[in-house]
């Protein structure tokens, strides 16, 4: 038996690792939520900032917020510029992920050449300070077919690597869209309703799939919201972060998030892909589902209206 000395020193031990667990993840019953980055940096883009400036950007409100995010990349270029933002997101103490090499569309893509986009952009990025073996999906789109699919998900795990999944999909994109349209014709204009209006929108769809959480899981899980490096973001992130404490929810690492289960589960469902949580309530039969693609349908008559 062991001394009692020994035992309760095994007795410490357990009561710290379980203490550093509960510390990691967000209360039980609350709403929590991690950032994650797609898509950049976009070197031909000057309006607003530059991409250098976005980048700084971006990062320095992480780091006054104390939080680790995911960037996913496509890399086929050899601009040592762009190499070089890419490599400080990793210098950051953030993770790099794979994003396939030119960003195809799965639906539209044999599995064969889905592979090699992988593998492509696996080979440019794996020496990058901060990369890590995590695939996101182009347009969340997941396989079209049951072969597709159910193949790709074999290489991924063939290939030891992770997928990084969504809980909140919205249409930031298409925001930072408009806001760069509006600052290329007038570059002093106003930006102060382009982030009010796009706020309001984030947490919009927070609520909306936080909803399909609890309905499809009983529970609110550890949120995943897909972003892109973008104007918008560049420019209102700070807000963004500071809107989601006024409202109770706690923001958390993008590593700590895909450690909920939900992010392993593979809903059986054609085409596959989307938020992992719409995909859940689609494969539970859940009615009214409303399309998850947040692109100009929905939001184009509310900046319309706005004159935005």
């Amino acid at each position: 038996m062991p001394s009692t000395t020994t035992a309760s020193i095994r007795c410490a031990i357990i009561a710290c690792m379980t203490l550093g667990i509960l510390l990691l993840m967000p209360p039980a019953n609350g709403q929590s939520i991690a950032l994650t980055f797609d898509d950049g940096p976009n070197m031909a883009d000057h309006i607003g900032l530059s991409a250098a400036d976005r980048n700084a950007a971006i990062l320095r409100q992480l780091a006054a917020a104390r939080l680790k995010s995911i960037l996913f990349v496509t890399r086929t270029d050899a601009d040592p510029t762009r190499n070089e933002l890419i490599r400080q997101w990793g210098a950051s103490g953030h993770q790099v992920g794979n994003h396939t090499a030119t960003h195809p569309n799965f639906e539209g893509t044999s599995l064969a050449a889905f592979e090699q986009e992988l593998l492509a952009c696996d080979q440019a990025i794996r020496d990058v300070p901060g990369f890590t073996r995590r695939f996101r999906f182009p347009y969340l789109k997941e396989g079209d077919t049951a072969e597709k699919r159910d193949g790709f998900l074999q290489f991924l795990d063939s290939n030891s690597y992770q997928t990084g999944p969504v809980s909140v999909d919205a249409s930031d994109w298409y925001y930072s869209q408009r806001l760069s349209t509006r600052l290329k014709d007038h570059p002093n204009a106003d930006t102060q309703p382009y982030r009010d209006a796009y706020l309001r929108h984030i947490y919009g769809r927070a609520e909306y799939y936080d909803g399909l959480s609890r309905t499809v899981l009983g529970r609110s899980v550890a949120h995943v919201l897909l972003l892109h490096h973008n104007l918008i973001n560049a420019l209102f992130l700070q807000d963004m972060i500071q809107m989601f404490k006024d409202k109770g929810w706690t923001l958390i690492d993008s590593d700590v998030a895909f450690k909920d289960p939900v992010y392993a589960m593979r809903p059986d469902i054609l085409p596959a892909g989307e938020s992992i949580l719409w995909a859940l309530a689609k494969k539970k039969g859940v009615p009214g589902l409303r399309y998850p693609a947040e692109d100009d349908v929905y939001e184009k008559p509310i900046l319309d209206r706005l004159h935005l």
